[in-house]
């Protein structure tokens, strides 16, 4: 029997309530732009150095996600809620040391895994919780709060350091963090959701056929646009003539755009199923990138980056629930920690490639035609799956 079937509205919401406060918090992790500065003139690094402490913490979520399977079988989702809340306030003693090294020990390694084990473990408990026919919105939810996490922290943080200064403004924004974690984790307890551990064995079978080659590169080629969108967006638009105000604020809406556009996916994949939706998605998104191709306007620009966004928060949400649908419930967190090496991978390429592209020719439009390359080639991916995705 079905787990969630045991569990009545008022255990599964709090469930949810706990899930979508720790990926919320996890989600700060990404707000790394409102630190990097601060970092450079507390270690004397430079930009370089100093991006590399968040392009580390992104392979550490991504490792999190893929070898998180295993946490979730073998220790109970009380232990691993609380070590996600303190696992960054032990990492304060090393980044309070004001040097590199302590930084990447402290928020690459520490804060890293614990965003990544808070998003997969989130995703594992809601999706063994959450019944078929509602579980693309459920996890709609969980990537949309990963995302809101880090809108809203761009701009507390700023303001906990113009009142306090970074070190202690830092702390203070990390320790409110972990508390949050830990009323996430008293709502689990008081939820009494018990999450079965065994995999039926009849599943496991019938889960090991699909390939996930076409799943893992059609997921790596449809994020890799958004990725590069977003990590370019600040110059992108002071070329077409936009103040630096204004890229950030556009950068604030690309996020947000990506967050609501996840929610709105989740609940399209409950009603249409995943792969019509997908391709729509992607179709669109080869759109918005040729619009960026010809336009000269930086308001048209910026309504284009912020489709292109929200067409990434779309493929992140949409994911988790195509690969449940696909191996189980049982399977999923596993399977869906190799797929999700896509994204890590992509993480990591794609706004390094646009860079070395513009430095080579001055300008975006050799990564632009690259975008709109592979957003093709994963449209036709999709298409082409032998397998049905119901």
């Amino acid at each position: 029997m079905s787990s969630h079937v045991l569990i009545n509205k008022r255990e599964r919401l709090l469930a949810l309530i706990a899930c979508l406060l720790i990926t919320f918090c996890m989600g700060t992790v990404h707000a790394f732009s409102t630190l990097i500065q601060n970092i450079e003139i507390q270690t004397g690094f430079g930009r370089m150095a100093s991006s590399l402490v968040y392009s580390i913490a992104l392979v550490n979520v991504t490792l999190a996600v893929f070898f998180g399977h295993i946490l979730y079988r073998k220790l109970s989702p009380n232990l691993l809620i609380l070590l996600i809340a303190i696992l960054p306030i032990f990492g304060l003693f090393f980044s309070s040391s004001q040097s590199w090294l302590g930084w990447i020990v402290g928020y690459s390694f520490l804060f890293g895994l614990s965003s990544g084990l808070g998003y997969g473990l989130s995703l594992f408990i809601v999706s063994s919780i959450t019944e078929r026919d509602k579980l693309g919105y459920a996890l709609g939810l969980i990537t949309a709060s990963y995302a809101f996490g880090a809108v809203a922290f761009s701009i507390v943080y700023p303001f906990l350091f113009s009142y306090f200064g970074f070190i202690n403004g830092y702390i203070i924004g990390l320790v409110s963090l972990s508390s949050i974690v830990m009323i996430g984790l008293a709502c689990y307890k008081f939820s009494n959701v018990s999450i079965n551990n065994e995999l039926d064995t009849h599943i496991h079978i019938q889960s090991r056929s699909p390939n996930i080659i076409p799943l893992w590169f059609s997921y790596f080629l449809g994020v890799f646009a958004g990725l590069m969108a977003i990590g370019h967006a600040v110059p992108l638009i002071i070329s077409f003539g936009g103040s630096e105000l204004t890229a950030i604020s556009s950068i604030t809406l690309m996020t947000l755009g990506s967050a609501f556009a996840g929610i709105y996916a989740g609940w399209l994949v409950d009603r249409y199923g995943c792969k019509r939706p997908l391709l729509i998605i992607l179709l669109i998104n080869c759109l918005a990138l040729m619009g960026l191709a010809i336009i000269s306007n930086v308001h048209l620009l910026i309504f284009l980056l912020v489709t292109i966004a929200s067409i990434y928060g779309s493929v992140i949400a949409i994911y988790p629930t195509l690969v449940n649908h696909l191996v189980g419930k049982d399977l999923s967190a596993k399977i869906y920690g190799r797929v999700f090496t896509a994204w890590g991978a992509a993480g990591l390429i794609s706004p390094s490639l646009a860079g070395w592209l513009f430095e080579k020719n001055n300008s975006y439009d050799n990564s632009i035609i690259l975008a709109i390359s592979v957003s093709v080639i994963a449209v036709l991916i999709i298409w082409k799956m032998k397998y049905t995705i119901k």
